[in-house]
């Protein structure tokens, strides 16, 4: 059956169950906020604009339960973190969160790569609750968006496929696009610096036409450097949004961005040359060649969003959006040294693709006795079309004792692949959120279907896409709430992921399943603006993809087996607060134990450190000379752990201090000044198959905005 088709009939039947609670309503509720959320009642709007540093409600658990008494991990980082902590890119953003390990190819302009809870979050990164995604075969990261663009970033650990589908059992990242506000105008002009040659102008205007539609523009221009000043993003972003209200029960929302940039890849280092020459300097030069490396990258989304109030606590929540995608580059990368001399190579990678996406849900309220049911009916689907073609090829090598640039010259191409790729996935979940006195729990079940077809025509061999998976999925859970704001609760979920490839027999690989039990508590004071949350969870991911050699007829012979295993058991601790005379503060504790069997067995996971942790704290000085001015300051610390998963290769641990400050005059005018990575520490974050990337060294960055 035609993907249009399925689609269709799962939107007809959903809208025809939908219109039928209509009949459930008796008035007309009161004009909603905004358009594809929907609003906590007394509370926050979840993709609305935050002043502290505290939210109580998520978009991304999309039922409107708060946040206290939703059972999983949760965390959210609005805006006036992100810029406390001088983020320039979702990495940055959540690196004093629980659980993230960010930095997984240093400073990478092209991709904002994260681990969470033991697992890499490939294809597992949202915008506005629909999946941000490059490709479907072989995942590589989705591309950055524009950090300026987001209103806030949201975390939900733990299997989330109940609410989202196919994905990792870690969880995943949301980011909530800044939106058209109904409140005010305002308009934000700005410029900023840094140490390393980067430089920015931006602007965010919203306007209220009337009590019916308001607008709102955000744009960015610059370029984005890091410690290797070639490797660089030359970056134009444009993000529009609109609301209007159809009538005070029904209002439609619309959202578009546009990503224009030239992200070149890093290099990283010879893996030969750590430990034998001075860090300081290896950190800070250039393998590739700014006359040969080239980038053109465009993206561009289109959203539409409805809200419908029937009345008696019943709502219609809607979200389609279309991506595009092109980008074409050719990068140098390394390919080992022989001595000082570094060998490389060329990629040559021209991809495009188009992807379609909606999330359509149903929520409202019944009582069966002295039980309340919160209930939720959705249905989403997702369609994407990908083609890429990857060449490689060798190119003169570059001696570090003795560069010298310009005049690459390229040998015959080693490899080419050829990838066509047409995937879809719907699914249907249901969830009923119970309150019976204080108690809670939680029921939720969800049906996925997904299938896909192409090819990929390498140099060596054909391999095919086609594949069908179908998968059930749940989460289960019971909490407790006090009248002094705490919650505790058990939970257990489960999750899958589709697999590319063919197992050793020939047959199409299963698809990945992962649960997770986890024993949380959350407490939000009624003294003071705060929520803390602790999360201690046993998480694991079966049938994992295993590389074997079989004798077959006296010889051996490789494949790949489903024998595998990783289990990851932790201890997650995350509080953020607003105290009295102007004091904030944000703090993060992770204990990690993994252990892999089937392949690798009794290996840890990569990336993941036993311990991490980080504090970060915020004074605005409330009185006298300096009134207004507001000091932060943070420590974030990693411990050592694995590079990959063979264990073979130990990181070292590192502590790394930010520094940050601002000072606003009564005119609209600020300035903010930040310094990150203060001590200059040089540090390898992730190593590669050839290479070995650092961390993001000292860097200052300065700000001025104007603001009426």
């Amino acid at each position: 059956m035609p993907f249009l088709t399925r689609t269709a009939l799962l939107l007809g039947a959903s809208l025809t169950a939908m219109l039928a609670s209509g009949a459930l309503a008796q008035d007309m509720g009161e004009r909603l906020t905004f358009l594809g959320a929907i609003t906590l009642d007394g509370t926050e709007n979840p993709t609305g604009v935050l002043d502290g540093p505290v939210a109580r409600a998520s978009a991304t658990t999309k039922t409107g339960t708060p946040i206290l008494e939703t059972p999983a991990s949760v965390s959210v980082v609005p805006s006036v973190q992100i810029a406390a902590q001088g983020s320039t890119n979702l990495a940055e953003a959540l690196t004093y969160s629980a659980g993230i390990i960010a930095e997984n190819y240093g400073g990478d302009p092209r991709f904002d790569s994260l681990f969470l809870r033991g697992f890499n979050l490939e294809n597992d990164k949202f915008l506005d609750g629909l999946r941000l995604m490059r490709s479907t075969q072989y995942p590589t990261s989705a591309p950055g968006f524009e950090l300026y663009g987001i209103e806030r970033v949201e975390v939900l650990r733990g299997p989330a496929s109940i609410l989202y589908g196919a994905g990792t059992p870690a969880g995943l990242v949301n980011m909530v696009q800044k939106r058209a506000q109904a409140d005010a105008d305002f308009t934000e002009l700005g410029f900023g610096l840094d140490s390393n040659g980067s430089w920015s102008a931006y602007g965010d205007a919203n306007r209220v036409v009337d009590d019916r539609f308001a607008y709102r523009i955000t744009g960015k221009t610059g370029n984005s450097r890091t410690d290797i000043r070639d490797i660089d993003n030359e970056r134009a972003y444009l993000g529009l949004s609109a609301s209007y209200a159809l009538s005070e029960t029904t209002e439609l929302e619309f959202m578009a961005s546009h990503h224009d940039d030239a992200p070149i890849s890093p290099t990283g280092v010879p893996n030969g040359f750590v430990g034998v020459y001075d860090p300081s300097d290896l950190s800070d030069f250039d393998f590739g060649d700014d006359s040969f490396n080239t980038s053109d990258r465009k993206m561009t989304t289109l959203s539409f969003g409805i809200t419908h109030d029937f009345g008696a606590g019943w709502k219609l929540n809607g979200t389609f959006r279309h991506t595009g995608f092109d980008w074409n580059y050719d990068n140098i990368y390394i390919a080992g040294n022989t001595g000082s001399v570094a060998d490389r190579g060329r990629i040559d990678q021209r991809e495009d693709f188009d992807a379609i996406a909606f999330d359509l849900r149903l929520s409202g309220e019944v009582a069966t006795g002295a039980l309340q049911h919160k209930l939720t009916f959705g249905v989403d689907a997702q369609k994407f079309k990908e083609t890429a073609y990857t060449g490689f090829a060798g190119v003169n090598s570059i001696d570090y004792l003795a560069p010298a640039y310009g005049g690459i010259v390229v040998g015959a191409t080693t490899y080419e692949a050829d990838k066509t790729v047409d995937a879809e996935q719907y699914g249907l979940y249901a969830l009923d959120e119970m309150r019976w006195g204080n108690w809670r729990a939680t029921v939720g079940l969800r049906h996925d279907w997904t299938n896909q077809s192409g090819q990929n025509v390498t140099t060596f061999e054909t391999v095919s896409f086609d594949r069908s998976d179908e998968q059930t999925t749940g989460h289960l859970s019971l909490g407790y709430v006090w009248d002094r704001g705490v919650h505790a609760y058990l939970a257990y979920a489960t999750s899958f992921l589709p697999q590319p490839g063919v197992d050793f027999d020939g047959n199409p690989l299963r698809p990945t399943t992962g649960e997770q039990w986890e024993l949380g508590v959350k407490y939000e004071p009624v003294s003071f603006d705060g929520l803390f949350t602790a999360a201690l969870y046993d998480l694991s991911e079966n049938d994992r993809n295993t590389g074997v050699t079989e004798i077959i007829g006296g010889a051996p012979v490789s494949g790949t087996r489903q024998i595998g295993k990783a289990n990851i058991r932790g201890l997650e601790l995350e509080g953020v607060a607003r105290l009295d005379n102007g004091w904030s503060v944000k703090g993060a504790y992770t204990y990690s134990s993994t252990k892999i069997t089937g392949d690798n067995n009794g290996n840890e996971l990569a990336n993941t450190p036993r311990h991490a942790a980080s504090l970060w704290l915020n004074h605005e000085i409330q009185q006298g000379r300096f009134a207004g001015l507001i000091l932060g300051g943070g420590l974030r610390h990693l411990g050592s752990r694995w590079a990959s998963d063979a264990n073979t290769q130990k990181l070292e641990a590192v502590t790394l201090l930010d520094l940050g400050a601002s000072y606003e005059w009564d005119n609209g005018v600020a300035f903010r000044v930040n310094l990150n990575n203060v001590t200059d520490e040089d540090y390898i974050s992730a190593v590669g198959f050839s290479s070995s990337y650092f961390g993001d060294g000292r860097n200052l960055q300065a700000n001025l905005t104007y603001k009426w």
